[in-house]
């Protein structure tokens, strides 16, 4: 979910040794890099019985994903996660627009990266929600298809607000700044669980023995620099139910920026 092309190498490192990791289980895999930026590619992925281990977002987990896969931990994010693997994302505006607080956004353009996005939409919904409950309080959203995409129709005053998740915003300030030159952090969303490792219901190896061996692909010291390059700092143990408080937070969102 993070592969940008600046850190490309250090991900195929990754991967390469998750395959690794499962191949040991007696398992026969490969890695697979689908389209990202089309939904509708990532849900027929993650549905197949065909995937053994992925990355999803926290929010088509508890809306669609939860039938056919189950959670086996998340990334621990570098200056991001707390020890439990839960982070916030940054609500960030347009710097020219003065403005340093949510109290203070009403009338603005927000931008979304789509509105299956739990980092994009829902956190942003909720952040909101601490100072209004009405619908209008700002303009209606846009989708961007992206949180680099957001970030870059706020650099083109095409959008005044957004929500970005964490873990890229660190990368894209490190690697293209002109993304969050010019923009400031007035906030963050709420505290939830970082995007959730899954493994199919219909995969062989029971989820406590793969939470076993992916773990220690974490604990190898020829991956240390992929992994700071990435910015991951660990991987800890997540279950279903760590997810659970997610749909009272979309109710949140629904009330100040509506998907329908």
């Amino acid at each position: 979910m993070y592969d940008f092309p600046e850190v490309q190498d250090s991900t195929l490192k990754l991967l390469a040794a998750l395959v690794d990791a499962l191949t040991s289980c007696g398992e026969v895999v490969h890695a697979e890099t689908p389209d990202g930026s089309v939904h509708e590619k990532l849900m027929e992925m993650w549905c197949s019985n065909d995937t053994a281990l992925s990355q999803s977002c926290g929010l088509p987990f508890v809306e669609d994903l939860n039938a056919f896969v189950d959670v086996i931990g998340t990334f621990l994010w570098t200056d991001v996660s707390d020890a439990r693997g839960r982070y916030q994302t940054v609500i960030v505006v347009r710097e020219a627009l003065g403005i340093s607080s949510i109290a203070d956004v009403r009338g603005l353009r927000p931008v979304v990266s789509n509105t299956q996005s739990l980092s994009g939409w829902c956190s942003l919904g909720v952040a909101l929600s601490e100072v209004t409950t009405e619908p209008s309080f700002v303009q209606p959203f846009t989708q961007s298809g992206g949180h680099a995409k957001s970030l870059q129709m706020l650099q083109d005053n095409e959008a005044d607000i957004a929500s970005i998740d964490s873990a890229t915003f660190r990368l894209l300030s490190r690697h293209r700044p002109e993304l969050a030159n010019g923009v400031r952090v007035i906030g963050y969303g709420p505290l939830v669980p970082a995007t959730p490792i899954i493994v199919s219901k219909s995969f062989a190896v029971d989820a406590d023995e793969l939470y076993r061996v992916v773990s220690g692909v974490f604990g190898r010291s020829d991956l240390r620099a992929s992994l700071a390059d990435i910015g991951i700092s660990g991987f800890v143990r997540l279950a279903n139910s760590d997810y659970d408080g997610v749909m009272d937070l979309v109710k949140i969102a629904e009330v100040v920026l509506p998907r329908k």
